[in-house]
Formats: C-alpha cells, structure tokens, sequence
C-alpha cells in the first residue's frame, strides 16, 4: 500500500525483506485482463522473492449500500452484478497464480457515502452500529452466493474490517462468519479501524472474536481524537491508539500463522509511500523485539 507501481512496489518488499505480498485492486471489466498480464504479475513478485498471499477484488462491494438492494432481486441488479463478476474474475486470477484467498469488503453501511454520514454518530456510540436483521439476511444470501463461487475455484475468501461496511468490528465479523458457518469465510483484522468504530477493547476481546477466523492483519496506526465526529489521524505504527504490544503478543501465545500485512496511510512532506512504508517496518520491529523478550519498556 505504497501508491508505488507494481513493481516498484516490489522492489520495495524486497529491500525491506518483506516476504510476502497482497495485490490489492485488480481493477478491471470482462475480458480486459489476459492470462499473460495474470502470469506476469506472478513472475514479477517471483523475481523479488515475494509470495502472493492475497488478491484484492477491486474493491468489490466496497461502494455499494446495502440498503440499495432488493433481497429478492439481488442477482438482477446491475450495481450488484458488476463487483459479483469482479470478484469470480479474481478467483479466476488467484487460482491461476496459485494464491489460495481473495479479499472482498462487505457494503457500505446506510448513507456512509452521503453528505454528512448521517448514520456514524450511532455507530460510533453503539460500537459499530447494529445490523438489523433485513440486512444480516441480505449479507447472508449474497456471501453465500460467493462461497458457492470459492467452492468451484477452491479459493478462501477474506472479509476486510474497515469503519464503513457491515464488518466494521470484530463482533460483526464473528456474527457473519458463524451464520455463513463455512471454513472458506476468514478476516483480515483491522485493530486501528476496530478502534475507529468504537471498539476500544479490540487487541483483547476483539483478538479472541476473530481468533478462529484470523487470515492476516491490516497493520497501521491511529490516533482518535473526536470517534463521534469521525476525527482521527494516522500516525507511524507505534505512536498512535494501536496497543500494538498485545496484539503482537497475543499473536505470539496463541500460535497465530497470520501474515502481518504492513500499511501506511499517514504522510509526511515531500516524500512518498515508499518512506512511510519505510517507517513502518522500522517502527514494528522494536515492538517484535519487546514481545520476544517479554520486555514492557
């Protein structure tokens, strides 16, 4: 997530010695993308010694209100079919590179992209919001819909768990994951944005909701200063709200084989997201280090 080319991105990974990779937007319609373009984005990270472990579907479902969907004519609506298709394309892709997850998000909650976002001041006080039960039955018939698509391609889906859709906390992702009750249904954790949506205790009861679901992490920091405004800045890993230190210890006592996907998203003058992807790394591994030594300064 450096707003690099792909393979200066990669270039990146490799001087950082990142060993793994996520390719996030394959943005892209029906017959745009060839096998050759798919194969060489395998080739490329191969090259740097980067092992693909996740591929982003465009952003699907990302834009969409759920409330703009008719339960029973979901499959019919355009805006629906569009991300749908995106997604099975990526499947596709993912298979064909030997990546075994695809990452989809889970519809925007009612009026987050309208003037104003009329509906966070709730959600920021409710701790995420309450999903009523129309929605949760249409979050159900549509990510069915998707399992029977990983099933065909052998492919795990991964919800992200960011403030503006359905699975915004840690409670909202266990709630859909065990009515879906499929192994093919994981999360990439999101601490900072737990954090975001109200959910303070999301290193420690939030680690235990998605422990048994946990594919990897999105890594970066934050600091809340007005949750119900939705005023927050990003900031270096390690100098925000983050507790860090028992997310990386958590992970470390339970065993958890989850890769640690390091973001950016704060930024600082005249320069770009190869530096702050720079800082990051730097500023996680004295966090590591406390953890394996069981140091608390």
């Amino acid at each position: 997530m450096t707003g690099l080319p792909l393979q200066k991105a990669l270039a990146l990974a490799e001087e950082l010695g990142a060993k793994y990779g996520w390719f996030g937007d394959l943005h892209w319609a029906v017959n745009e993308v060839t096998n050759a373009t798919i194969d060489g984005i395998g080739e490329l990270a191969s090259r740097h010694g980067v092992k693909l472990f996740l591929i982003g579907a465009g952003g699907a479902f990302s834009k969409i209100h759920l409330t703009d969907l008719e339960i029973e004519k979901i499959t019919e609506q355009p805006i629906f079919q569009q991300d749908f298709n995106r997604l099975i394309q990526t499947m596709q892709a993912a298979k064909r590179l030997g990546v075994d997850s695809v990452l989809v998000y889970s519809f925007a909650w009612p009026g987050e992209y309208s003037a104003g976002k009329p509906t966070w001041p709730m959600r920021w006080l409710t701790r995420g919001g309450v999903i009523a039960n129309i929605d949760m039955d249409k979050l159900l018939k549509v990510f069915s819909l998707v399992i029977e698509e990983a099933e065909k391609y052998d492919i795990n889906i991964v919800l992200g768990n960011l403030p503006w859709h359905y699975t915004n906390t840690t409670t909202h992702c266990r709630q859909l994951i065990e009515n879906l009750n499929s192994k093919r249904i994981r999360v990439m954790w999101h601490p900072s944005d737990n954090l975001t949506s109200g959910e303070l205790d999301s290193a420690t009861a939030g680690f235990m909701n998605i422990r048994p679901f946990l594919h990897s992490l999105h890594a970066k920091d934050l600091r809340v200063i007005d949750g119900l405004n939705l005023n927050f800045e990003y900031c270096p890993i390690g100098e925000g709200d983050v507790d860090y230190i028992t997310v990386l210890r958590n992970l470390r006592e339970h065993r958890i084989d989850a890769v640690f996907a390091v973001a950016t998203h704060f930024t600082l003058p005249n320069s770009d997201g190869a530096d702050t992807m720079r800082i990051n790394f730097e500023n996680i591994k004295p966090l590591m280090k406390r953890v394996e030594t069981n140091s608390d300064t």
